[in-house]
């Protein structure tokens, strides 16, 4: 087993799945695990991994040991992203308040809310806060001169600034296309369910405080579309992968526990063609990152769909990778 493989074998283990593990406890280069995963940003999922394997497979550990100098330091790592966790939330919840008293409607997109679908909230390596505020440009650009230290970096979708040492940004809407006609639909779709993902409030671990997250339903479009903008702008990397397999899981015990979900919840018929759907389909990330083994760190395009064909698995249609 090479090391691409063992590592994408034991990233399938850390997210549960149930198999055999001895070969690839046997083949697995330690310290290249744990340079992929500092790189990722998977450092306290994968640590997890680890301690569920010293339970799990003990004795195959003995002839293929982790070094304890390895050991102590993901162990470290670990325990310090715990705390960045609890940090963030701190500042998540005192950013919502003070937003709210202020009279500005917002949500706090991916990051922290994501935090909450993962087994272990505090495993997740946190960044930098983003919020959408449900206002205009204008009052969001006045509001944040008023409030926050601003630098020059103010783009098309945000502001960045940042709160008690966090970096904040500050999102006049969750995501763009490239495509103009793609990003009107979008930012309609957008303006449309603002109400209801500003609503859904939900309790930070160990009482950090309330923050308002989108809805599931809300997020299974939202982030495949940051996904899709970022693999042609910025980059995809692996935490956000898992991000996005932690949010169709969640999107997937919501749908079988209701009736209520269908694509009307999501799209018109004016905002939403076959062709726009093909944009949003799961297809479309499974055929970018074949999570199986044998699979190449570097994404390879797969060649486009024909005009018109309907994709085998559409974000609407199906809730499993």
């Amino acid at each position: 087993m090479n090391d691409i493989t063992a590592i994408f074998a034991f990233l399938k283990y850390c997210l549960g799945y149930k198999r055999n593990m001895s070969r690839m406890i046997a083949g697995m280069d330690w310290q290249e695990l744990y340079s992929f995963a500092s790189k990722q940003a998977l450092l306290g999922l994968s640590f997890e991994g680890i301690e569920r394997l010293g339970k799990e497979y003990s004795e195959e550990l003995r002839l293929n040991p982790i070094g304890r100098e390895l050991l102590m330091t993901w162990m470290g790592k670990a325990q310090q992203i715990r705390r960045q966790n609890m940090k963030v939330n701190a500042v998540a919840s005192k950013l919502y308040s003070m937003l709210r008293e202020d009279g500005l409607r917002c949500c706090i997109l991916k990051g922290q809310g994501n935090a909450l679908i993962y087994p272990n909230a505090y495993s997740r390596n946190p960044g930098d806060i983003d919020v959408w505020v449900n206002a205009s440009r204008e009052r969001i650009m006045e509001y944040a001169q008023k409030k926050f230290e601003l630098g020059d970096d103010i783009r098309l979708q945000h502001l960045e600034t940042s709160l008690d040492g966090v970096p904040v940004e500050l999102h006049f809407f969750p995501c763009s296309m490239n495509n103009p006609i793609y990003h009107a639909r979008l930012q309609k779709w957008f303006r449309r369910n603002a109400d209801l993902q500003c609503s859904h409030i939900v309790g930070l671990p160990d009482g950090a405080g309330d923050i308002a997250i989108p809805t599931t339903a809300f997020n299974v479009v939202y982030q495949l579309t940051h996904l899709y903008h970022h693999f042609f702008d910025e980059g995809i990397g692996m935490r956000q992968i898992i991000d996005y397999y932690y949010v169709v899981c969640d999107f997937y015990k919501v749908y079988q526990n209701s009736s209520k979900i269908t694509p009307s919840l999501f799209f018109d018929k004016a905002s939403c063609t076959r062709q726009f759907e093909s944009e949003l389909s799961l297809h479309s990330l499974a055929s970018l990152f074949p999570l199986k083994e044998g699979s190449h760190l570097s994404p390879r395009p797969s060649h486009p769909q024909g005009r018109g064909r309907k994709p085998p698995y559409s974000v609407l249609g199906t809730a499993t990778l």
